[in-house]
């Protein structure tokens, strides 16, 4: 029986997301995002999964929610278990209750999983709280807009302005000079401290702080962007943050000139990216979101080898990407077939994370060139295997037409079966390729696909950002399209592109 599950996201940081929801995500068939749910969370999807994007933005809405109510349905009609992956919470103006009904007016299982808030955890990041006890025993969550577009002076502004406690409006950015005139017009003293906190939570997060008086044009003046939360009432004056303490931190409010590194890669790649460098302190986003798909019939004709006696005849494996090792041994295990069948095979692979990714399974690379360029490893290669050798070559379909050159100057005999291909596609954090300092990229074929959405867009490169290659074949694709290289990892691992980046 299928189910569907409305996961609350949480603000914008991925990781304040429920342990339970990131389990969901992780068993999910498919998974229905819209534009305020993190879209790092989908690096723990299978790569089964289907992902459908339902996102809205203000003033042009991708889907109608009726629309997405019938998609929920549709997707529980083809799954076992859907996640609705809403953000914030799914029950604070998030419309989890129209879904919910329309499910069950379907008849399908469902669960709602809690999420963190934007209403308490943005003003939290920004150190502001919402309650003190001095100041402010309570908090009331309003919307900032009306269903339709609806004018705001359906709002009890009256009512609003003589509460105690602090007022937060979510969704409220483009009716601010309504909110704050509203409750000046009714009461409400002109020097109340208020606040305004731009994507909260994220690595963008930028904070606005002033008084009813001057929140309006110092907003303005900022240029603040939507998605933003507006804290009014006394604990917008209070700043809880620890930097502003501290002779060795940098202070909140230049948060936003802090560098962020926009990375072009895969999900489950990105997430050790963004791990290992969030400990160095450096900041990340996922500009391009690289997808491995598999071709079905390619990996039929790499089961039938290894299934059958045709392993026998192969005494190399060569892997030159740590995806064709994921992939060729998740076949194995999905197939259970027992790696024994692979005694009599060595390994050549090229790069430290291909090895690391080799290492994973349990197996040691019999081969690795002494530089970690696809020139080095065809040169020493060849070298290496002689006539009585047969190698097997599982590979993208974008990989360099190098290898396929050098392959038929060995002695030896290759097979090569390109068993998956790598797409990309812009995220959410393709609009703010201004705010990067750096740019990653981990793949050549993310280098083709990043720049196609820069000619989509009529865009360039802002001639500011450094650019970072993993390895000589990426930052010959980049080199292919006009642009200068400031910098190539020497080390073809995660650890190697950090280096590069301290380096610069």
């Amino acid at each position: 029986m299928s189910k569907v599950y409305l996961v609350g996201a949480g603000p914008g940081d991925p990781d304040l997301i429920t342990l339970k929801g990131l389990k969901l995500i992780e068993q999910c068939d498919c998974i229905i995002y819209d534009r305020l749910s993190s879209y790092e969370l989908l690096s723990h999807t299978s790569n089964d999964c289907e992902k459908i994007y339902v996102g809205k933005e203000p003033g042009r809405h991708y889907r109608k929610q009726e629309e997405i109510n019938e998609i929920i349905v549709d997707a529980a009609g083809r799954h076992d278990i859907v996640v609705r992956l809403k953000g914030g919470d799914p029950f604070v103006f998030g419309r989890g209750g129209e879904e919910i009904e329309k499910l069950i007016d379907n008849d399908i299982a469902y669960e709602v999983v809690p999420g963190i808030t934007s209403a308490i955890a943005v003003p939290l990041n920004a150190g502001i709280p919402v309650t003190h006890r001095e100041v402010a025993r309570s908090f009331h969550v309003i919307t900032g807009h009306r269903k339709d577009d609806e004018l705001l002076e359906e709002i009890d502004f009256a009512n609003l302005a003589d509460t105690e406690g602090t007022l937060i409006f979510l969704m409220g950015l483009s009716n601010l000079s309504t909110i704050v005139k509203g409750l000046i017009d009714n009461g409400k003293p002109h020097y109340t401290p208020a606040a305004v906190i731009s994507e909260g939570t994220t690595v963008y997060e930028k904070t606005v702080r002033g008084t009813l008086s001057d929140i309006v044009s110092k907003v303005r003046e900022e240029g603040i962007k939507s998605p933003a939360v507006i804290v009014i009432g006394d604990t917008a004056a209070k700043n809880y943050h620890y930097d502003e303490y501290s002779d060795k931190a940098t202070s909140f409010d230049k948060k936003d000139d802090e560098k962020i590194v926009g990375v072009t890669a895969t999900a489950s790649l990105y997430r050790k990216i963004s791990d290992t460098f969030a400990k160095e302190g450096v900041k990340t986003a996922l500009l391009c979101d690289m997808e491995v798909v598999l071709d079905k019939e390619a990996i039929d004709s790499l089961k039938g080898i290894v299934v059958g006696d045709g392993i026998k005849e192969y005494t190399w494996i060569l892997f030159t990407s740590r995806n064709a090792v994921t992939l060729f041994f998740e076949m194995l295990l999905k197939e259970r077939i027992d790696y024994r069948v692979l005694s009599g095979v060595k390994f050549a692979v090229l790069g430290e994370g291909t090895k690391q990714a080799l290492g994973r399974y349990g197996f040691s690379a019999d081969f690795i060139p002494s530089k970690y360029t696809l020139r080095t490893l065809c040169c020493e290669f060849e070298n290496v295997v002689n006539v009585n050798d047969k190698i097997l070559i599982p590979r993208a379909k974008q990989g360099s037409e190098e290898l396929k050159e050098w392959k038929d100057r060995w002695k030896a005999k290759s097979t090569v079966i390109e068993i998956y291909d790598v797409r990309g596609r812009k995220t959410e954090h393709f609009k703010h390729l201004k705010c990067m300092s750096h740019l990653v990229f981990a793949s050549a074929s993310g280098v083709t696909a990043f720049m196609n959405e820069l000619k989509e867009r009529d865009i360039s490169i802002p001639s500011d950002i450094k650019k970072v290659c993993i390895g000589e074949v990426t930052s010959s694709r980049l080199k292919n399209y006009g642009e200068c290289i400031d910098a190539v990892s020497s080390v073809q691992s995660v650890d190697g592109l950090l280096r590069a980046i301290k380096d610069l």
